[in-house]
Order: C-alpha cells, then structure tokens, then sequence
C-alpha cells in the first residue's frame, strides 16, 4: 500500500510541472533573406488561434511560452522581432492579421524524436492573403523528462522554422507590400 501512495505522490507532482521554453531568438538565415525584400515594411498586427491545441506533455504538464505569453502572442512577437532585426518594422504601413490553423506537437514521433506542427493562415491590410504550414522535427528522448523539456526547447526553433517558409515564400512580398 505504502507503495502505491508513493507513486501517486510521484505521479502527482511530475504532473504539476511547466515545461518552459527560452525566448524566441532571432535567426540571421530569417533576418537575411528579410533584408533582401526591398520594398516591404510592416508589422503583424495578431493571430488569433483558430486551432484547438493541447499544450499538455505526457504526464509532465503544459508546454508554456516565456514571459506569460500565449502561443499567438509569442508568434507574433517572433515575427516582429525579425522584422525590427532586418530594419522592416514599421507600425504605418502594412498590418497583418491572421489565425494559427494548425499547431501540434509530439514528444514521441518514432519513439525518440519529435516534432512542432504549425499553420498560419495571414492576411495583409493591403487584401492581400498567405497560407503556410510547416513541420519541424527534432530529436526528443525516450523518458518523458527529457522529451517533454527537448519539445518545449524546440518551439523557439519551430517558430524560426514557420517564419523562414513564410519569409521565403513568393507571395510573401506581394502580403508586405503597401497597395
């Protein structure tokens, strides 16, 4: 018996915990490619999140952004960090909006890898519209510890990962560009 309570105990705090993923980094690969984008300026606006979205890690918890963040505000943040590091920030032109269609996660994709699902659906205060989806994949682990910290630790690079598909994109320019 004794036993048994002693694991519930385990389970029961393991449970309580909030895996927390570091601040959104700028990439240079994202700041570069922004850089040679010559006539757009702008910034995102919002997301909304369209998508249901379980933040939930095994038995570890929630998967969290820094800084009290949601999700759609922590990409929208990261969007706009790249365009203030690659001089394309400006809060008098083009505003995008959007909804987040898709975002997914699992610690346990082939038993010790992992990956971020995320999909965007943006549109631009010039009419314009734009829909990327993008997977990033990455190595997680076998125990739920070690795979639930290795995913919260890839949604930095995940949402670096969203934002190059979205800056490289043909139609991206036509979405930053004042009409």
């Amino acid at each position: 018996m004794k036993k048994v309570v002693l694991a519930a105990s385990v389970l029961a705090l393991t449970a309580c915990s909030t895996m927390q993923p570091p601040r959104y980094a700028v990439s240079v690969d994202n700041i570069q490619t922004l850089k040679t984008l010559t006539e757009i300026k702008g910034e995102f606006a919002s997301l909304n999140q369209r998508a249901k979205f379980s933040a939930n890690c095994r038995l570890m918890g929630p998967i969290e952004p820094a800084d009290g963040l949601s999700i759609p505000q922590f990409i929208t943040k990261a969007f706009n960090d790249e365009l203030k590091m690659a001089d394309k920030y400006s809060k008098d032109s083009v505003k995008i909006t959007g909804d987040i269609t898709k975002i997914e996660f699992s610690s346990v994709s082939g038993l010790t890898n992992g990956y971020w699902d995320i999909g965007v659906s943006l549109h631009s205060s010039n009419g314009t519209n734009l829909i990327v989806d993008n997977k990033y994949s990455f190595k997680s682990g076998f125990d739920a510890i070690t795979a639930c910290n290795a995913t919260a630790d890839a949604l930095s690079p995940a949402v670096q990962d969203l934002i190059k598909a979205t800056v490289s994109h043909p139609e991206f320019p036509k979405l930053m560009k004042e009409s």
